[in-house]
Order: C-alpha cells, then sequence, then structure tokens
C-alpha cells in the first residue's frame, strides 16, 4: 500500500468528525462564564461538569481498542459521533434545569462519544493510506481538534449573542447527526479486518502488547508526556475564557482567547509537521512544548495589550497542541495495525487523566480567588517536565513497532 495516493476522502470524513469533537470540547468552555452569570453562580461552580466530561473522555479512550475489534473502526467511529451528538442535544435539553448535577450528567454521555471518536478516527483514517504517509495522515486528522476549537473560539461570542447557551449544544448535537449520515454512506471498512479471527484480533489489542520488548520504556515516557502536557492544555482550554475576565475581559469578548489558542494550536501543527520530517518527531516533542512554556511565561508576568495577550495565547496554543498531536503521531507510528487503536486510545487516555488533574486543580484555584496571572504561571510546570520526558524519549532506543505474536509451532505472526 505504500505506493498508492492518499484517500482524501476518508482523511476528510475523520478529520471532520474530530473537528466536531473538538467544538463540542470547546463549547462548554466558551459557554461557561455567560452560563454562571445567568445562573447567578461562581464559575467555579462548573468545575464538576468539566471533570465529569474528561472522565467520560477517559473511558471512551480506554475502551476505544477492544470496541474497535468487536464493531470494526468503521462502526466504532459511527458509534462515537452519534453517542457525543445524543450527548449534546441532552446538554441543550437539561441546561434550562440549571442544575449543575444534571449537566454533568450530559456531560459525561457526551465525553464517552468524544473518547471514542479520535482513536476510530486516526486509525480508521491510517488503516486506508500509505505506510509512508502515516504521519501526514495522523497530524491532519487530529488537527480537527485544533480546527474545532478554532471555529468555536471565532463564532462563540456569536453563537451565545445570537442562539444563547441552549442553542450553542443543539448546533453542536446536530451537525454531528447530519455529518454520521453522510460518514454512514462514504466510510469504508477497516482493509483486512474480516480476514483475522476474533481471538487473534483480540490479542494484538491487548494493552500488554504496548509493554512489548524494546517499547517499555518508550510507552511509559510517551504516556507520561501525554499526562502532563495534557494537564496545561486543558486547563487553558477549559478555563481561558474564565480566566481571561482577570485580565480585563468582559464574559461576551472572553471566547475569543478560545480561538486564538485554537487556532494557533492549529498553526502549531503545522509547524509540527516540518520539523518531523526535518529532525524526527521525538525532537520536535522537545521543542514545541518550550514554545509553550515561554508563550505561558510571557502572558503570566508581562504587562501587555489585550491584542499582544491574544497572540501569545496563539504561541501557548501552539507549542501545547503541538505536543498533543506529537505524541498521538509517535503512537500511530510505534504500534502496528491490530495494536494502533489500543496505542492511541491509552495515550489518549493517559494525557485526557492529566486533563481532569488541570481543570479540577484551576477550578479549586479560581475557588480560593488565585489571580488568573498565577494560575497561568503554575501552568507552566508540568510543561517543562513533559519537555524533559520528551528529552530522554528521544534518547531511548526504542522499535519501530510492535514485535510479532509468537503462534503455535514456532511460527511468528506479523514477521516482516
Amino acid at each position: 500500500m505504500t505506493g498508492t495516493p492518499v484517500r482524501w476522502g476518508v482523511v476528510l470524513l475523520a478529520f471532520l468528525a474530530v473537528l466536531f469533537d473538538g467544538f463540542d470540547s470547546a463549547s462548554l468552555s466558551f459557554v461557561l462564564p455567560s452560563l454562571a452569570e445567568q445562573w447567578g453562580i461562581v464559575a467555579a461552580a462548573f468545575t464538576p461538569a468539566v471533570v465529569i466530561t474528561n472522565i467520560g473522555v477517559v473511558l471512551g479512550y480506554l475502551a476505544s481498542g477492544t470496541l474497535g475489534v468487536r464493531m470494526g473502526l468503521r462502526w466504532l467511529l459511527l458509534t462515537g459521533v452519534v453517542t457525543f451528538a445524543v450527548g449534546s442535544l441532552a446538554t441543550a435539553l437539561v441546561l434550562p434545569l440549571e442544575s449543575v448535577t444534571m449537566l454533568s450528567v450530559a456531560r459525561g454521555l457526551t465525553g464517552l462519544g468524544l473518547g471514542v471518536v479520535l482513536p476510530g478516527a486516526v486509525s480508521l483514517a491510517t488503516a486506508h493510506n500509505p505506510v509512508n504517509q502515516r504521519q501526514l495522515v495522523s497530524v491532519a486528522v487530529t488537527l480537527g481538534l485544533a480546527a474545532g476549537g478554532t471555529v468555536a473560539g471565532v463564532f462563540g461570542s456569536k453563537l451565545l449573542n445570537s442562539v444563547g447557551a441552549t442553542g450553542v449544544f443543539w448546533i453542536g448535537g446536530g451537525l454531528p447527526l447530519v455529518l454520521a449520515a453522510v460518514m454512514w454512506r462514504g466510510l469504508p471498512d477497516t482493509a483486512g479486518e474480516s480476514q483475522k479471527s476474533t481471538e487473534e484480533a483480540q490479542r494484538e489489542a491487548r494493552v500488554d502488547r504496548l509493554f512489548a520488548p524494546g517499547l517499555r520504556a518508550t510507552t511509559t515516557l510517551l504516556w507520561s508526556f501525554a499526562f502532563l502536557v495534557f494537564i496545561a492544555s486543558y486547563t487553558l482550554q477549559s478555563w481561558v475564557p474564565t480566566l481571561l475576565t482577570g485580565y480585563g475581559f468582559s464574559p461576551s469578548e472572553a471566547p475569543i482567547g478560545l480561538a486564538f489558542l485554537s487556532f494557533g494550536g492549529v498553526l502549531g501543527g503545522i509547524v509540527l509537521l516540518s520539523l518531523a520530517a526535518r529532525i524526527g518527531i521525538a525532537p520536535a516533542l522537545v521543542v514545541m512544548p518550550i514554545v509553550g512554556v515561554l508563550s505561558m511565561l510571557a502572558a503570566a508576568t508581562l504587562g501587555m495589550s489585550d491584542l499582544t495577550l491574544l497572540f501569545v495565547l496563539g504561541g501557548a496554543g501552539a507549542g501545547l497542541t503541538a505536543s498533543q498531536i506529537g505524541q498521538l503521531t509517535l503512537a500511530v507510528t510505534l504500534y502496528e495495525p491490530g495494536t494502533r487503536t489500543t496505542g492511541v486510545g491509552w495515550a489518549a487516555a493517559l494525557g485526557r487523566f492529566g486533563s481532569i488533574v488541570g481543570p479540577g486543580v484551576a477550578g479549586v484555584l479560581l475557588a480560593f480567588a488565585l489571580p488568573s496571572t498565577d494560575i497561568v504561571l503554575l501552568t507552566t510546570i508540568p510543561v517543562l517536565a513533559a519537555a524533559v520526558c520528551a528529552a530522554v524519549l528521544w534518547r531511548t532506543p526504542t522499535r519501530a513497532a510492535v514485535p510479532a505474536v509468537a503462534q503455535p509451532g514456532g511460527a511468528r505472526q506479523g514477521e516482516r
């Protein structure tokens, strides 16, 4: 399959699924300041909804490998899109109740769907494209997260002013259902799925395959890197509109911060692709977190105009989003097709554990009225630690794929 052209139709559908994933993930963030004002409560009171969303996503990530074997990648992706769409519609239905508990339940369902979409989309798109284009395809699909966040940030204020918070979630649930109908007709089944026995496919999808000889140190470092980067990335993504109110922005103006953060992420993904081609993905994962740290330090310590602050947030988004995309791209490169969905899902899941910790801690700090600048400054610590992990990962010998599984009679499956 190395010499075949890229199937851009499959890549586009996978990208759009992840884009709606990114839009939904950002939706709760940019409506929080307005919801807090409407409900007459502090923004920190929404911390359970933010955290439970991320717990749902983690569970979806962890289950994606097993579900992919049982359902096939096509149906895995379709099910994920429909589930988070229904969760978004449920969110729209419960918002008038002004109940954080009901909102949290709806967001938990949404999170389960969101967690299935990313591993399914990346695995399906790479399975149907040439091996030598695998990094390009995985970066292109994963950029949908940043693109969705950018759309949410750019149009967040207009949507809030025109359709309100409830309307945002009606749109966020309705459009993915339309996409699911298109995907049902346009997505192919995964090549080679029917040629494997269920027992064989389940063996390849086991998580212990990620710790086969030659991959143990790399997988451990990759998971550590993901956990640390996601702490910072999702702290900013979940709370940046609220944090910007501490910089003097009004609740209706604050969502523009998400646009700059996410658009910076798109540019960071493009820069990552160029860096990975020139110096390799592991060295690139050292450079990009440092870009994020320098940007956050500037935002926390330097007095600047509103516009300059937004551009600095873009720099932070570039460094952090490129780091997120890079760790998933490395996972795609490391693991064979049968193990890839599990590898991508678990790497993303470890990251999302960080996304639970980061916004949760930030919510507590906001509840104690810690200044926004101090929260941004504290957020640089895990990113610096992630850069150290990436540096060690760069120097750690690794094998390019999961070792073959021994078969009866001495044959080894997957030997090349």
